[in-house]
């Protein structure tokens, strides 16, 4: 990336972590980076973009999240094979988010997943049972490490795909990620194992196609995420 400084451009009026997202935007623009292309380790891009390691993995969470980017254990982050077109209007979507109030994204998060996660139940195909199954394995796999909440939204999000409405899907996108950034700011992270029985018992609901259960057990398990969301609206006004 050393010589590459010359593709960057300085981008003024925006957040640390959008800066990060453009400047990448730039390169795939450029042609500097390609779909397939490898990014370079956190601590280099943090030193080519003038910026904090914590900007760098917070704008990585954003594109992972959105499908422009995948994470592979020990390998790295990857640009996903999308055209340069896709991946520009993916981008651009990012960085035209608006800055929500963390209680009115939890709450919109609490109101789209359990009529998601009844959805799910009812419209869920076998590839999508695959799916969540395979996105539970992986929060077990690397639950208590730096990568869980990662693989909490994961999970979650493998639910939206299930319940096969892509309005509810693309709004999920959009609260989800200024929620788990919030969460790491804050180092908000419950290593309580019954996260894990919870995540079990939604998919189970959803294996079973019982659309009532799935959507309960949804809401037992965001009650807590509510409750954090309220209080931390409480001191702030405090």
């Amino acid at each position: 990336m050393a010589e590459q400084i010359g593709e960057l451009k300085e981008i003024i009026n925006a957040t640390p972590v959008d800066k990060v997202i453009s400047q990448i935007k730039i390169l795939i623009n450029s042609g500097v980076l390609k779909p397939g292309d490898r990014l370079p380790a956190e601590r280099k891009m943090a030193t080519d973009f003038g910026c904090g390691r914590t900007h760098i993995r917070e704008a990585l969470h954003k594109l992972e999240f959105y499908g422009i980017i995948k994470t592979l254990p020990q390998s790295g982050s990857i640009i996903n094979g999308l055209d340069i077109n896709t991946l520009d209007g993916l981008i651009s979507d990012v960085l035209n988010l608006q800055d929500y109030d963390f209680f009115s994204l939890v709450e919109t998060r609490f109101l789209l997943e359990v009529n998601s996660a009844r959805l799910a139940a009812e419209r869920r195909t076998e590839s999508d049972i695959e799916a969540i199954q395979k996105a539970h394995d992986n929060y077990v796999k690397y639950f208590d490490t730096s990568a869980m909440v990662s693989y909490d939204f994961a999970f979650h999000r493998s639910i939206a795909e299930a319940c096969h409405n892509p309005v509810i899907k693309a709004m999920l996108l959009v609260v989800i990620p200024d929620i788990m950034t919030v969460y790491e700011n804050e180092k908000i992270c419950d290593t309580n194992t019954i996260i894990i029985d919870e995540h079990a018992r939604l998919l189970e609901a959803i294996k079973n196609r019982d659309g009532d259960l799935a959507a309960s057990n949804m809401v037992q398990h965001l009650h807590a995420v509510m409750e954090f969301a309220g209080e931390r609206v409480n001191r702030i006004r405090g």
